[in-house]
C-alpha cells in the first residue's frame, strides 16, 4: 500500500467534506468516504485510515526521540530526570532518565528491554527510526532493577553485563509501574518473579526505609518475601488449593 502524509487535519477534512456531500443527498456516508478520498488520491477510505495511523506512529516516534534529546542534555549538564513517554499506536510507554552521574537509559517497561543514551558523560549512537516505512527503536540489551543495583546485560561493548550502583531508582520505579501492562504486574506479582527470603540483608534494608525490625520478623514468618525488582514486600501466593481448602 502506497504510503501518503496523512496528519488528522486531513482526515478530518475529508470527513468534512464526506458529510457535506451527504447533506445534499449524493448518496451514503461509507460511499461518499471512499469517493473523496480517491479525489484527494488515496485508493480508498481505509487507505486514508492506514495512512494516519502511521503518520500518528511516526510522530510518536519522533516525539520519543526528542525526549531522548532532552534527557541527554539533561545527564550532559548533570541533571537528575526521569520522563514517561505518551502511549501511542506505535508503542506502548517507555520510561527514559538521567542519573546525573554521566549515564542515561532508555527502559521499554514490559520486556524490560534497554538502550543506553549517554555512557560515562559521552553521547552514545540513539537507535531510534521514525520513518513511516520502519518504525523501530534498536535496543541494545536488557534491564533488571535489584535493590539499590541497575543490573544490565548489554551488547554495547563498553557496558557488557554488569551491576551499576548510584542511579536514582526510586523515581525509575514509580514510572515503570504506571508504563507497565495489567499482564506484566499479575504477572510479576502472581508470579512473584524474582522474590528472594527475606534475610538479614533484607531486614536491614527495609528498616533503613522505615520498616521496623519486628514488622519485618512477623512479615518474614507469615511467608512473605522480597522482590529486589520492586523493591517491595510480597505475600504469600494463595493457590486454588488453598482456596478450596
Amino acid at each position: 500500500m502506497r504510503y501518503l502524509s496523512t496528519p488528522d487535519e486531513v482526515v478530518e477534512r475529508l470527513k468534512k467534506q464526506a458529510k457535506k456531500l451527504q447533506r445534499s443527498g449524493a448518496g451514503k456516508h461509507s460511499d461518499l468516504l471512499n469517493r473523496v478520498a480517491k479525489q484527494a488520491g488515496y485508493d480508498h477510505w481505509h487507505h486514508v485510515v492506514k495512512c494516519n495511523e502511521r503518520a500518528s506512529a511516526a510522530s510518536q516516534m519522533r516525539s520519543i526521540r526528542d525526549e531522548c534529546e532532552a534527557i541527554t542534555a539533561a545527564e550532559l549538564h548533570g541533571q537528575v530526570n526521569a520522563v514517561l513517554t505518551q502511549d501511542g499506536i506505535a508503542c506502548p510507554p517507555f520510561v527514559i532518565f538521567s542519573t546525573g552521574i554521566g549515564d542515561a537509559w532508555l527502559l521499554e517497561p514490559n520486556e524490560q528491554l534497554g538502550m543506553c543514551l549517554v555512557w560515562r558523560g559521552e553521547c552514545q549512537t540513539m537507535g531510534i527510526c521514525d520513518d513511516p516505512d520502519r518504525l523501530e527503536v534498536e535496543w541494545d540489551g536488557t534491564y533488571e532493577l535489584r535493590g539499590d543495583f541497575f543490573c544490565v546485560e548489554s551488547q554495547h561493548p563498553l557496558i557488557g553485563t554488569r551491576a551499576i550502583g548510584g542511579y536514582p531508582l526510586d523515581g525509575v520505579r514509580k514510572l515503570l509501574d504506571q508504563a507497565q501492562s495489567t499482564m506484566t504486574k499479575m504477572a510479576l506479582v502472581m508470579g512473584q518473579v524474582d522474590s528472594v527470603e527475606i534475610t538479614p540483608e533484607v531486614i536491614a534494608q527495609m528498616v533503613k526505609k522505615g520498616w521496623s525490625e519486628d514488622e519485618m520478623q512477623v512479615l518474614k514468618a507469615e511467608g512473605y518475601r522480597y522482590s529486589p525488582g520492586r523493591d517491595s514486600l510480597l505475600g504469600p501466593v494463595v493457590s486454588s488449593e488453598d482456596e478450596n481448602f
